[in-house]
């Protein structure tokens, strides 16, 4: 019976590796199809240059939130920063502090906040290093924590979300 059992527990890897390297969402890794090529244009938009179509990292299908709400609906994220806001213009920031991305709209000349801003989900969901000091391992892997695809601040765990936040809000 052992035997049988660690032959199943050996097929689920394989499976779970093959679902992997496929480039099929896990529960490792839910953004798994962002590591093929060839599903870029799920999210991004291809444009024309010249008689080659290119891929513009910084162009999407639509905007980014609506791309991340097509799995992420609103009514499934419990509580949530604001999006479609213009961070210059409501916190009165000289310009976005770096590596926390804007997304440019019609008659926005700054860009709004977007899902992307503080997340950014071509990064692995399973870190080595907590988020924040309390934060438990995630089920089954142990010393691996839920990265929330968070865009870090710090590698500091007991200062938390707190650097990120306060990269726009310094007075939390």
């Amino acid at each position: 019976m052992a035997l049988r059992a660690g032959g199943l527990v050996a097929a689920a890897a394989v499976v779970a590796l093959a679902f992997w390297a496929a480039g099929v969402p896990t529960a490792d890794n839910p953004h798994a199809y962002m590591d093929s090529e060839s599903r870029c244009t799920g999210c991004h938009r291809m444009e024309k240059d010249g008689s080659d179509w290119i891929l513009d990292p910084h162009i999407f299908r639509s905007s980014v939130v609506a791309v991340c709400q097509g799995c992420h609906p609103p009514q499934r994220m419990g509580r949530s920063h604001p999006v479609g806001s213009d961070p210059l213009r409501a916190l009165s920031l000289k310009q976005m502090p770096d590596g926390l991305p804007l997304q440019w709209v019609e008659g926005d000349s700054d860009g709004v906040m977007t899902c992307g801003t503080c997340h950014n989900p071509h990064v692995p969901r399973l870190g080595r290093q907590k988020l924040f000091s309390q934060q438990p391992p995630f089920p089954g892997r142990p010393g691996e924590y839920l990265t929330y695809f968070l865009r870090r601040r710090s590698q500091d765990p007991r200062e938390g979300f707190t650097p990120l936040c306060k990269s726009c809000h310094p007075k939390l």
